[in-house]
């Protein structure tokens, strides 16, 4: 037996250890952020699904050998993105907006924001005071307190139009006291 370095086919015939599978994170890596970003993915997801596909190289339990690697690793690279869509799809991930400070982060009250909100809160308490006492009770109840319609209805022994009557006068009522203002 000789003492010879292993050559590059022997190498990819033994199990894959941490030094070749750098090699092939190496070698790899830009080819697949490529793939992925063709693909349709953002640029730092492209990065995070190459790192997946490392990631299950280095899991790969069997000592089996790999004879073609890089078609072993295009295809982990294909199931990556399958399971990528899914999760996608799974969490619909379309139909949220992503945090962006400039559009969601809250801003510091200034003083006059504050006294905006207590002059506003006032008047609505007012306007609320000014209402009957049944009146009033049902519009809290089904718009402030989120209780439904029919469960108002019942609470109070009346009809759900009964219901609706109080809301509109109370709407209407509240609606005029904000329009005075402006």
């Amino acid at each position: 037996m000789t003492d010879q370095p292993a050559s590059k086919a022997e190498r990819n015939a033994a199990k894959i250890d941490d030094d070749l599978l750098a090699d092939y994170a190496r070698n790899y890596t830009p080819g697949l952020i490529r793939n992925f970003l063709k693909r349709g993915a953002q640029e730092a997801t492209a990065q995070d699904l190459a790192q997946d596909v490392f990631e299950r190289l280095a899991k790969r339990a069997s000592g089996e050998a790999l004879e073609n690697p890089e078609a072993y690793i295009m295809q982990t690279a294909s199931s990556v993105w399958t399971d990528h869509l899914r999760k996608r799809n799974v969490r619909h991930h379309d139909k949220h907006d992503e945090y962006e400070d400039f559009r969601h982060a809250p801003t510091g009250f200034s003083p006059e924001r504050v006294l905006e909100g207590r002059e506003a809160l006032d008047a609505i308490s007012k306007a609320l005071s000014e209402l009957p006492e049944r009146t009033r009770d049902i519009y809290v109840l089904c718009r402030i307190e989120g209780l439904k319609r029919k469960e108002v209805a019942a609470r109070f022994r009346i009809t759900l139009n009964g219901v609706d009557w109080h809301l509109i006068r109370a709407t209407a009522h509240v609606a005029s006291v904000f329009g005075d203002q402006e």
